[in-house]
C-alpha cells in the first residue's frame, strides 16, 4: 500500500511532537519551531536552549543545533561543514522516494545556496559580477524614485498595509529591474516567491504543493525568458549570466535557471521583512522613532540593529562532511547541522543586552545575511533598499503610528516578518 504524502506528513508531525516531549523531559529543553509558543517569541526559546546547550543534538531534528554566536560563526565558516546533500547517499535515497521526477531534476541540479566549493565557488564568482559595489551604490536614485512612487499610492489614506504598498513591491521592482524582466510580470512572479517560500516552512499539505507548482512555475518562466535571449541576451543581469565566462567556466542550462530563481526569490523576500520589521520595532520605540527622525544619519546602524534584533532569516543548515569531535561532541558525516541565526544575534556574549533595541548600539553584531562563502550577494543591495525606505517613510509620514500594535507575526519559522502590518499615518483624534 503506497502511502501518501498527505499521511507521511501528518505522521511526522505525530513522531516530532512525541520525540520532543522525551527530548524535554530527559535534557530539560527542546526547541520546536512548529509551535504557536516559538511563532510568538522564538527568541526565548533559542535563548533557552543556548543557555542550556549551545551545542545540542535533538531527537526530534535527528540532528545538532548550534545557538551561541561564536558557534554559528564557527560553523558557517568551517570547510568541514558543507550545504550539499547529495554527497550523502543515506540522505538521498531517503529524500529520493519521496520526489516526483520534476522535482527530483531540481533536487539533482541545486541553486548555489546548496552547493560546496568547487561549483559554489564558480556559480558565485560568475554571479557576483551583477552585485559589484558600485553598480550597487548608482541604483540608489532609481529605489529612490520607486519608494516614492510606492508612496504616493498613500497620499490621501489614513491607513496603508505597508508590506502591500512598500515592503513587496520595492524589493521586487529592484530586482526584476536589474534582471531585465518585464513590468507586466511583476505580479505574479511576485506571488510565485512568495508561494515558494511559504512552502519552506510548512508542514500543511496544500502549501507545500502550490510551493512546488510555483517552483516548477518558476523555473518555467525562466527557460522561455531565457530562450528567448540567448541570441541578444541584453546588458542586464540575465544577460550577463547567460554570457558569463570566466576561465573556461560557463553556467549550464539548468544552473542559469536555478541562479535566476534563487536572484529573484532572495532578492526581495528577504528585504520585504527587514523593511516590515524594522519599521514595526521603530514605532514599538516611540524615542527612539523620534530621534532617528531628528537624527537620519543613524538609519544604516538602525537597519543593521533591525537585522540582529528581527533577522529575516532565523536559521539555516549544514551538514557534516566528516567525522569530528565538534567541541566536545562527536559528529559523524552527514549529520546535520541547524544554525540558529536568531539564537546567534541574541547571545550576550556578542552583544550587551541582546533583548533590548537600540538605535545607538555602537557595535551590532550579527549574522543575519550568513558569514563565509555563503555571505549573502545581495546583502549591500537590501541595505541600499532599507535605507532608501527608512529615509522616507520618516519624511512623509512623521506621526505615523502602528494601526494595530498586536500585528500578527507570520508562521515560516525559517522566515520571519508580517504578512500584513497596517499604518496610521495621522495620530488619532
Amino acid at each position: 500500500m503506497k502511502i501518501t504524502q498527505k499521511a507521511r506528513i501528518r505522521f511526522n508531525q505525530i513522531l516530532f511532537g512525541a520525540l520532543s516531549f522525551v527530548e524535554k523531559r530527559i535534557h530539560g529543553v527542546a526547541l520546536n519551531i512548529f509551535s504557536t509558543e516559538f511563532y510568538k517569541d522564538p527568541y526565548f526559546h533559542f535563548s533557552t536552549l543556548r543557555d542550556k546547550a549551545p551545542l545540542h543534538y535533538s531527537l526530534a531534528f535527528r540532528g545538532w543545533w548550534v545557538t551561541s554566536f561564536d558557534l554559528v560563526q564557527e560553523v558557517l565558516r568551517d570547510a568541514r561543514f558543507g550545504s550539499d546533500v547529495r554527497k550523502f547517499e543515506k540522505r538521498v535515497k531517503r529524500i529520493r522516494k519521496q520526489l516526483d521526477e520534476e522535482r527530483r531534476e531540481s533536487f539533482e541540479n541545486p541553486s548555489m545556496l546548496n552547493l560546496d566549493p568547487p561549483d559554489h565557488s564558480r556559480i558565485r564568482r560568475l554571479v557576483s559580477r551583477g552585485f559589484v559595489h558600485n553598480f550597487i551604490a548608482s541604483l540608489e536614485p532609481r529605489i529612490r524614485h520607486i519608494v516614492d512612487e510606492c508612496l504616493n499610492r498613500v497620499h490621501n489614506d489614513e491607513t496603508f498595509d505597508l508590506i502591500d504598498v512598500l515592503a513587496k513591491p520595492l524589493p521586487a521592482i529592484v530586482i526584476a529591474e536589474m534582471m531585465g524582466l518585464p513590468e507586466s510580470d511583476h505580479a505574479q512572479f511576485q506571488a510565485w516567491s512568495e508561494d515558494l517560500i511559504a512552502g519552506s516552512g510548512s508542514n500543511d499539505i496544500e502549501t507545500l504543493e502550490r510551493s512546488q507548482r510555483s517552483s516548477r512555475a518558476l523555473i518555467d518562466y525562466f527557460k522561455t525568458i531565457i530562450d528567448q535571449r540567448c541570441d541578444d541576451p541584453g546588458e542586464d543581469l540575465i544577460g550577463q549570466l547567460i554570457r558569463a565566462e570566466e576561465q573556461g567556466d560557463k553556467l549550464n542550462a539548468q544552473e542559469l535557471y536555478n541562479t535566476c530563481l534563487v536572484l529573484l526569490v532572495a532578492g526581495h523576500e528577504t528585504t520585504t521583512r527587514l523593511i516590515g520589521n524594522g519599521l514595526y520595532l521603530l514605532l514599538k520605540s516611540p524615542k527612539q522613532f523620534e530621534q532617528l527622525k531628528q537624527s537620519p544619519e543613524l538609519i544604516p546602524n538602525a537597519v543593521e540593529e533591525m537585522l540582529r534584533f528581527e533577522p529575516p532569516v532565523q536559521l539555516t543548515q549544514r551538514f557534516a562532511l566528516e567525522d569530528m569531535e565538534f567541541h566536545g561532541k562527536q559528529l559523524k558525516s552527514g549529520d546535520i547541522v541547524f544554525v540558529g541565526i536568531a539564537g546567534g544575534n541574541r547571545d550576550p556574549k556578542a552583544n550587551d543586552h541582546p533583548d533590548e533595541f537600540d538605535i545607538n548600539r555602537e557595535k551590532v553584531n550579527q549574522v543575519s545575511f550568513g558569514y563565509g562563502i555563503h555571505l549573502c550577494i545581495g546583502a549591500s543591495l537590501a541595505r541600499l533598499e532599507a535605507k532608501v525606505a527608512f529615509t522616507s517613510l520618516l519624511k512623509r509620514f512623521p506621526e505615523m503610528r502602528l494601526a494595530d500594535d498586536r500585528a500578527p507575526w507570520g508562521q515560516n519559522p525559517f522566515f520571519r516578518g508580517f504578512d500584513h502590518l497596517n499604518i496610521a499615518i495621522n495620530q488619532p483624534k
